[in-house]
């Protein structure tokens, strides 16, 4: 990101204040007519791409180039143009009234800057995923069977994709953005600007600092707990790996581990409730199924994701003999009590949407609560410079996310409108011969392909299009299908060969980014694992009486544990591959129980601990620590 100096820097941050202040206006006070609002969402914030992210490394550093301010002023101009003129927008039929000359370039301009701020904010991927769909929005006459399309004119395909209301750059994920999305950013910013970052890695140490392999369990914890409030796997890497991966190289772990460890943590910070970075509301939007009922039920499979990678990190510590960490090296008890209404943002949160608040009027409270929370110390003083930064910080990461929703929206306009979205579930369909559990698995690639190298919010977005209809053939609840194609978006961070966050986590632990992927990706397999269990187990989803999602809880946690004994090869002792292929047969009997055959992983489960505890207790089959 450049490094604006001057008059320009100060001209800039006031247009990134005034962007925060007015979406901080409109979540507490109501937001404008749709159209309007999205208009204004993006008059703000795309300009701010252009202005702050160099087109190459060889771009100037410290002010835009004459292309950049040209571009800017345009992505200023298409906006202000949908605001002038959105009451005779409101009004005309799309498909049937003239589109107007001025539209059509201000349309074509737009769709062109918003794939060229892909690519510079978000990534290459991101931006190309896009040229593909207005690629084929262009070609679709030409295309063979089910994706043939009868195609638009010109000016009909700006239309989709520049003035249509419910889709295209100003559609329903640019309301999203607006409406939801910024606010809850702004509520991370104060989170982190308050100390609350901070803290709950301070209480991560605290917490497990004193079992072995330490520091492993922290970054477990840390990244849980900062996920919620971060809406980037990367972001949360840098936030909590630039503490816990040095403290786990010192506690005796490979650069490698360290690195896929904290990836894999991070990752699932995007997956514990009650932000769930920005999915769940997104997720509410689409299906209409409340944002309060979503993070309940998406609790249990998040709880089981770090169960399993808390026995991964627990075997691994015990094959390698770490040591916890030492006791004057961690904090005491009675600092974290000292700060515990650190919690009451993430309480009052949960409490606002229960008592039937809408998100962001919930998020718009607790912002100003945080505000004030933030000068019971006077080391976390949101003072007004630093107030400032925070503003201006959250419309930065509020442009990102508005560049992704807006290219989103056109992807899902064109695979929507083409019917692309509608011949894509029937080839999955047809592909997997009728059978759920080959469906998911190919749904599961499908994720696993499109979400590579794309950030997991418009990841999610385009998978689902496709994958949530052919899940849906299959007679899988609504929500199920979502969160079934959510936690594979969110996990294709970790999916070779362009998994972002192992590389970034590398990058910090100074591991080779490809062997550091594949090393995340093994040791996230068990929560790979989750999205089969809460399918075929509805239970885990709260869907079921209490005595069933107990149950359901229980099995698949020691169904994870066991994956974790497989993975590893170490419980209290090694394990020869005959012991891990029953580990990994024990998994799936309970992660996929079937009357019956539950009871009987349940015993094979419970033989194969009780066998390699005994082993540890036997003398004659001791092995050296560090085996």
């Amino acid at each position: 990101m450049r490094t604006l100096k001057g008059w320009l820097k100060i001209l800039v941050i006031i247009y990134g204040v005034s962007a925060t202040l007015l979406h901080l206006y409109t979540s507490g006070f109501g937001t404008f007519e749709p159209r309007t609002q999205r208009g204004l969402h993006l008059l703000f914030l795309l300009p701010l791409i252009y202005l702050l992210f160099p087109a190459t490394k060889n771009s100037p550093k410290n002010r835009p180039s004459l292309f950049d301010a040209i571009a800017s002023l345009i992505c200023f101009a298409g906006p202000a143009y949908i605001v002038w003129n959105a009451e005779r927008l409101n009004f005309r039929m799309v498909g049937m009234d003239e589109v107007l000359l001025v539209e059509i370039f201000l349309g074509s301009a737009m769709v062109l800057l918003v794939v060229e701020a892909a690519r510079r904010a978000l990534s290459r991927w991101m931006a190309l995923t896009i040229a593909i769909a207005i690629f084929y929005l262009a070609t679709a006459p030409y295309w063979p069977g089910l994706l043939k399309f009868k195609g638009y004119s010109f000016p009909r395909m700006v239309e989709v994709l520049f003035l249509a209301g419910d889709e295209g750059i100003f559609g329903f994920l640019t309301g999203i953005s607006s409406n939801i999305l910024f606010i809850y950013i702004l509520f991370a910013g104060f989170m982190i600007s308050a100390g609350v970052g901070n803290f709950l890695i301070d209480f991560a140490v605290w917490a497990a600092g004193w079992t072995k392999g330490g520091p492993a369990k922290i970054a477990v914890i840390s990244s849980s707990l900062y996920g919620t409030v971060s809406g980037s796997t990367v972001a949360n890497v840098y936030a909590t790996g630039s503490f816990t991966i040095p403290l786990m190289k010192k506690g005796g772990f490979a650069p490698k581990q360290a690195a896929a460890i904290e990836a894999v943590s991070s990752t699932g910070g995007q997956l514990m409730p009650p932000i769930m970075g920005a999915g769940a509301f997104i997720m509410s939007e689409i299906t209409g199924i409340p944002y309060f009922k979503i993070i309940q039920a998406a609790a249990i499979p998040a709880v089981l994701y770090f169960i399993g990678l808390f026995f991964v990190v627990h075997f691994l510590s015990l094959k390698q003999g770490m040591a916890s960490i030492p006791e004057k090296e961690r904090p005491t008890i009675f600092p974290m009590l000292r700060h515990a209404y650190y919690f009451l943002p993430f309480i009052l949160v949960v409490t606002f949407l229960g008592y039937g608040y809408s998100p962001s009027k919930s998020a718009f409270y607790v912002v100003l609560i945080i505000w004030g929370l933030s000068f019971l110390d006077r080391k976390t003083w949101i003072t007004p410079k630093k107030l400032i930064d925070t503003l201006f910080q959250a419309a930065v990461n509020a442009a990102i996310i508005a560049t992704a929703l807006a290219g989103s929206g056109m992807v899902v306009g064109i695979l929507t409108r083409t019917g692309a979205a509608l011949a894509f579930g029937s080839v999955l369909l047809s592909a997997s011969l009728n059978n759920l559990l080959l469906a998911m698995i190919l749904v599961f690639l499908v994720v696993s392909v499109l979400g590579t190298g794309i950030p997991t919010t418009p990841s999610y977005i385009i998978a689902v299009t496709v994958g949530a209809s052919a899940l849906g053939k299959f007679d899988v609840a609504l929500l199920s299908a979502h969160l079934f194609v959510f936690y594979y978006a969110v996990l294709s961070d970790l999916t070779p060969p362009d998994a972002i966050t192992a590389f970034a986590a590398a990058n910090l632990a100074g591991s080779e980014m490809m062997s550091t992927g594949i090393e995340a990706f093994k040791l996230g397999i068990a929560g790979f694992l989750i999205p089969f269990a809460f399918v075929f187990q509805p239970a885990l989803l709260l869907q079921g009486t209490l005595t069933e999602i107990l149950k359901a809880t229980g099995l698949t946690a020691l169904g994870v544990a066991c994956l974790s004994a497989f993975l590893v090869g170490y419980v209290w002792s090694p394990l020869n591959w005959l012991i891990r292929s029953l580990f990994a047969c024990a998994a799936i009997l309970l992660v996929f129980p079937t009357i019956g055959l539950e009871l009987i992983g349940v015993g094979l489960a419970g033989g194969l601990f009780l066998w390699a505890r005994m082993i540890k207790n036997n003398p004659r089959h001791r092995t050296p620590i560090n085996q």
